[in-house]
Order: C-alpha cells, then sequence, then structure tokens
C-alpha cells in the first residue's frame, strides 16, 4: 500500500477538497482508498471524512477520523496532551488491504501537536509521501519554497507540489506561480485544481499515467 500525507502550507486552503479528487480519480481508476484525518478540530462542523465520502462515494469504513475536538484550534491547544505515538500505532494496525492510504493532516504541515510533534512527524513515523497543497495566491512562492526546502531537509519522500488555482487572480498570475515553482522544484508541481475538478500529470508514485480529474 503506498502512503501519502496530505498536508499543505496552512489551514483553509483546500487539502479535504483536494483529498476528495484524488480519492475520486483513484477510484474511477479501479484502485482502493482509505483516507485517514488523524485529528479533527472544529469537529463535528467541520468533518472533512464525511466531506470525502460524500463527493466521492468511498466507503464510510473506508474514511476514519481517530481524534476529535470541538474548537476549531491546533490540537496542541484542545488536547492534554495530544495522543501522537496511540495515533500513528492505530494508523499502522489498519490493514495493509486497500492500494492507496491518504492521511490529511488538520492544518498546515508545521501546526504543532503537542510537545515536539507536529503534523510532519506523521509523514516520518508513517513513512509517507508528503504532498503539499499550496492556495495558488500572492505569496505562495514564498510559503511553498520554504516548505518545500523543509521537507526535502528533513529527508521526507516528496511527492509533489499540488497548487489549489481557485485562489488565483487569474490565470496568468497562477501560470507563472507554477512555472516558478517547478523552476525551483523541478518535477514536482504534480497537480493543480480548483472547486471544479483536478488535473495532473501522474498521481505521484503509483504507475505514472497521465490523467485528467
Amino acid at each position: 500500500m503506498k502512503g501519502y500525507l496530505i498536508t499543505g502550507t496552512g489551514t483553509g486552503i483546500g487539502k479535504s477538497f483536494f483529498s476528495a479528487f484524488l480519492t475520486e480519480n483513484l477510484l474511477k481508476r479501479g484502485r482502493t482508498v482509505r483516507y485517514v484525518k488523524p485529528v479533527a478540530t472544529g469537529y463535528p462542523e467541520d468533518d472533512d471524512a464525511a466531506f470525502v465520502v460524500a463527493r466521492t462515494g468511498l466507503a464510510r469504513e473506508d474514511a476514519v477520523t481517530l481524534y476529535t475536538a470541538a474548537e476549531p484550534a491546533s490540537p496542541c491547544f484542545v488536547f492534554d496532551p495530544f495522543p501522537f505515538e496511540e495515533c500513528v500505532s492505530r494508523i499502522q494496525a489498519m490493514p495493509d488491504d486497500r492500494d492507496v492510504l491518504l492521511v490529511e493532516t488538520a492544518g498546515g504541515i508545521g501546526v504543532p501537536l503537542a510537545t515536539r510533534r507536529y503534523n510532519y512527524h506523521f509523514g516520518l513515523s508513517l513513512g509517507l509521501a508528503v504532498l503539499l497543497v499550496v492556495p495558488n495566491r500572492l505569496g505562495c512562492l514564498s510559503d511553498s519554497i520554504v516548505y518545500g526546502h523543509f521537507i526535502l531537509r528533513h529527508k521526507m519522500d516528496f511527492a509533489g507540489i499540488v497548487l489549489n488555482d481557485h485562489f488565483a487572480e487569474s490565470p496568468r498570475h497562477a501560470d507563472r506561480n507554477a512555472a516558478e515553482l517547478e523552476s525551483e522544484f523541478p518535477g514536482k508541481v504534480v497537480a493543480r485544481y480548483d472547486v471544479t475538478g483536478l488535473t495532473f500529470t501522474a498521481v505521484p508514485g503509483l504507475d505514472g499515467e497521465a490523467g485528467e480529474g
């Protein structure tokens, strides 16, 4: 089973939309998918697993939320402490009977979970390839470059950058941001999407086929 950490440069940037689009595309191609949200805050109003199920038709048992809190805040503020090791153990104990595992973080890659534990530690502890979701807008270049080099410096499997064009001021602005990031990280701008759907060069690390969702 290939695993991906779906994370990003911040919160409210469309990670769950990307999770849903990617899940839908994989299902259409005959892949089996398990989606896991290790922790959801602002729950149940903000229920990303339910959103993915509603958008894709994924079986409810294949969309799992492990820990929840009502307050929409960083996990470090609403758990005392956040059970990071238990969370990792629960994911590791899940049956290895799906083609793809998608683990979506609550907020961006650097969100603190507990003392010296951050969202990126899910990727390190579980051996997940990182898909970095970026809102394609003014300021995204700095955020993407900083986080991209952070991922590489921590020797994580950098599956690529996913640009959410919903935030773009215009197609011209969106395209030049994408071109600059491709120059900074060759081959790493792997997908772009907006509210209408997903376009990608390949689902990274699966079979290298080009496609469009």
